[in-house]
């Protein structure tokens, strides 16, 4: 008896491990597998899920998704198919000896805001590329560090204090007029470089770099930017208005640019000698919710651990970022000179470097913009300003006698790029603000 029912639970016991076994090796049958589609363009970023259809309609398969180069396309075992970047690339979808193909290709964004300026700064220098001619600012002996034009015609320019302590704000009705009077003091906030002012129906705000360390008396390396209502005879410190900030990976030196037609933000930063440049839909930043930040500065009185209000854009999608590292052949390579100020216009950055190098009594000037895409990619090649490499011509027309000619900030406007370029005779004489202007053209 016991015999008998051990050898029908051992039959049992095989019987089910054979059905197992033979469903387990021989998948479902079908007689065909097939997508939604066979070709797809997709933009970057962009998605899109395939349907897998087979006959018998509800065979219960599962099928093997991949791509022929990830790079480019990459799908899930659901069969989402992202455009990771442009390129094109194959999806297959696989089971048993069955599989069906869709072929993803990339479409180029649409873009806008790029002018070629190649052309223009090419040319030498003439009496209507001089926008603003030798504008005296607040503090006669020192430079201009950055400015912008509204749209009423109002020019705001910065510069740093006497005592190196503050950023001047000084405000002129127009081109061409002194801006000695109307001046806003930013103490601590920085060095002053790329501000942007900002026109609305309460009054101008400026946008400029805050929360600064000091160094050797003077104050830079700033961790954030504001956003501050200018009023002339006002006096602020550290910060002010609204903050923002976007401390990635320890870099520091926040410098900021706005193309308000496009609703772009672009902020700039450096660490260990690269440019890193960082752009953001301007609604989006807006909208990010204010938080309670850290921020650890140096003072004169030694380490100082701030707690400021402000927005985080750490928390806010990014819609391009690229690095620039410092060149090493001034002829050829970007960034071997000195960054002097960044612009975003729609869908393109635009890079100027330059400086004034001492020549014995006198100096040889230079002067380069570059324009790239948000990738980082050079759209237009590095372009040598010939009017600032020109002593003759500077002193010809009443800029400098000297050839000194720092660039100084630059804004795209209406097809239009403005250079700035601060200028001096000796070095006991008062210091000039200039602005260029040169018409782009729109690449076809």
């Amino acid at each position: 008896m016991k015999r008998s029912f051990i050898a029908t639970f051992v039959f049992i016991l095989a019987a089910v491990v054979l059905c197992c076994c033979s469903k387990a090796d021989n998948p479902v049958q079908i007689t065909s597998l097939k997508l939604d589609v066979s070709e797809l363009s997709l933009q970057v970023g962009e998605t899109y899920r395939l349907v897998v259809t087979t006959r018998p309609e509800d065979a219960p398969v599962t099928v093997k998704w991949s791509s022929s180069d990830v790079k480019a396309v990459t799908v899930d075992q659901t069969g989402l198919v992202t455009q990771v970047a442009e390129g094109d690339a194959t999806v297959t979808a696989l089971y048993g000896s069955y599989r069906a193909t869709c072929k993803v290709s990339s479409v180029g964004l649409e873009r806008n805001g790029l002018w070629d300026f190649s052309e223009a700064l090419s040319a030498p220098l003439s009496e209507d590329m001089i926008y603003s001619r030798n504008v005296v600012l607040n503090a006669e002996r020192r430079i201009m560090q950055g400015f912008d034009i509204t749209p009423s015609g109002a020019v705001y320019y910065s510069q740093i204090s006497s005592d190196g302590q503050s950023v001047l704000i000084c405000r002129a009705d127009g081109p061409g007029l002194d801006a000695k009077d109307e001046v806003m003091t930013m103490k601590y906030f920085g060095h002053g470089t790329q501000i942007v002012a900002e026109e609305t129906d309460d009054g101008v705000y400026i946008w400029l770099n805050s929360n600064a360390s000091e160094t050797d008396g003077e104050y830079g390396n700033n961790l954030s930017f504001s956003r501050v209502k200018f009023e002339a005879g006002m006096t602020y410190e550290n910060y002010a208005g609204d903050t923002f900030f976007l401390n990635r990976d320890g870099q520091y030196d926040q410098q900021v640019a706005v193309d308000f037609e496009n609703r772009r933000l672009l902020v700039g930063s450096r660490k260990s000698g690269v440019r890193h440049f960082w752009i953001f839909d301007l609604d989006e930043v807006l909208e990010l919710p204010m938080k309670e930040m850290t921020v650890s500065v140096t003072t004169a009185s030694g380490q100082e651990n701030r707690s400021v209000t402000g927005r985080d854009l750490n928390e806010c999608k990014v819609l391009g970022n690229f690095s620039v590292p410092a060149g090493t052949d001034k002829d050829t390579d970007v960034y071997s000179y000195s960054h002097q100020g960044h612009e975003v216009c729609g869908d393109y950055v635009y890079f100027y470097e330059g400086n004034a190098v001492e020549d014995g009594n006198m100096f040889a000037s230079r002067a380069y913009v570059t324009t790239f895409d948000y990738s980082g990619d050079i759209v237009v090649p590095r372009t040598e300003v010939s009017a600032i490499a020109d002593r003759a011509a500077l002193n010809s027309f009443g800029l400098t006698t000297t050839g000194y000619a720092e660039g100084e900030s630059l804004k795209v406007k209406a097809g239009k790029l403005y250079l700035g370029v601060a200028c001096r005779n000796d070095a006991s004489s008062t210091r000039y603000a200039n602005i260029l202007v040169y018409d782009g053209l729109m690449p076809e």
